[in-house]
């Protein structure tokens, strides 16, 4: 009797959450190991690696094949986690505080360091004829992940942002990770080039989706909901998609006025709620979520019926998600 989907992916997220707590590293010197461990085993989604494993399942490769892939997914997205709250300054992540605030800044860094570097030695652990190939789309999404990240900070000084330019660099600091992920799975699983690719696109849009939700949620949620801080974006003047709909509807005279009352309300969600949906930026951004999803589910036609049903599945959980 075959497994419900629900089911399936919550045993994955289990059996992740399992072997990261016991992943093998030294226990000397602590001031790198236990930063490094701290984040790692931060309660998390695990959404990453579920989709690399549900892409391969979904082949018919064995789990454990696919498991050390997927392993290092995580780890490499841990890694993004810790270095991108020094540079936003965060101080909550997965409802734990920071690595910089625990411990500190030139920590924080280095146990990031750690991390990339154990997330290189779990990928090269996977049995599969691929596995150079495995290394290059792994080594050029951390890159695109690098890319996406300075072009987020270059935006923060820039009094305007065009919609396809966020949507670009969201693709790359968001979309590329679970474009890898999806990728991952599909090489230990197949040769053929066209599916390899779709799923490396279904990936970049449904990161794409991922994180103008997430935009939405840091209005529209709280801290305790999202486990993470929500201040640090309209603080820094991110432009969010939210933000770039609604600064694209005002005349030059009212910017400055609407960022400084954001400031000032900062701790006022339902004044924050009011003053984007003056500009319809919520619904605007709401609907392009549902754009970016229904393109990225037209690329697993191809795919077996199992993958396609699997990836379906988790583009319906990421859709429906609250934090």
């Amino acid at each position: 009797m075959k497994q419900p989907l629900e089911q399936l992916i919550q045993n994955y997220r289990s059996e992740i959450n399992d072997r990261l707590k016991k992943l093998q590293t030294p226990e000397l010197p602590v001031s790198l190991y236990k930063p490094m461990l701290y984040s790692v085993n931060a309660p998390g989604k695990r959404i990453r690696p579920i989709l690399t494993l549900l892409t391969g399942v979904g082949f018919g490769v064995d789990r454990e094949k696919i498991m050390p892939a997927a392993l290092a997914v995580e780890v490499l997205h841990t890694f993004t986690l810790v270095h991108d709250d020094i540079m936003d300054n965060d101080t909550q992540r997965r409802g734990r505080a920071t690595v910089h605030v625990t411990w500190n800044t030139n920590t924080a860094i280095l146990s990031g360091d750690g991390l990339m570097a154990l997330a290189f030695r779990l990928l090269m652990e996977t049995d599969s004829p691929q596995i150079r190939r495995m290394g290059r789309e792994f080594s050029q999404a951390m890159l695109e992940i690098c890319e996406g990240q300075a072009l987020d900070m270059e935006f923060e000084q820039r009094e305007s942002v065009p919609a396809d330019e966020y949507l670009d660099m969201v693709g790359k600091k968001t979309g590329r990770l679970l474009g890898l992920a999806c990728q991952l799975g599909a090489l230990i699983a197949t040769n053929d080039e066209q599916i390899v690719t779709n799923l490396k696109y279904f990936g970049i849009e449904l990161g794409q989706a991922f994180q103008i939700q997430d935009d939405l949620l840091e209005i529209t949620s709280d801290v305790k909901n999202m486990g993470k801080s929500l201040d640090s974006d309209i603080a820094a003047g991110k432009k969010t998609y939210p933000m770039i709909l609604a600064l694209s509807e005002m005349k030059e005279t009212e910017k400055q006025p609407f960022m400084e009352f954001l400031k000032s309300n900062l701790r006022d969600r339902a004044a924050i709620i009011e003053a984007f949906q003056q500009y319809s930026a919520i619904e605007i951004s709401r609907q392009k979520v549902t754009e970016l999803l229904n393109r990225a589910m037209l690329r697993l036609h191809a795919l077996p019926s199992s993958a396609e049903e699997y990836l379906k599945y988790a583009v319906k959980m990421i859709s429906n998600r609250q934090r």
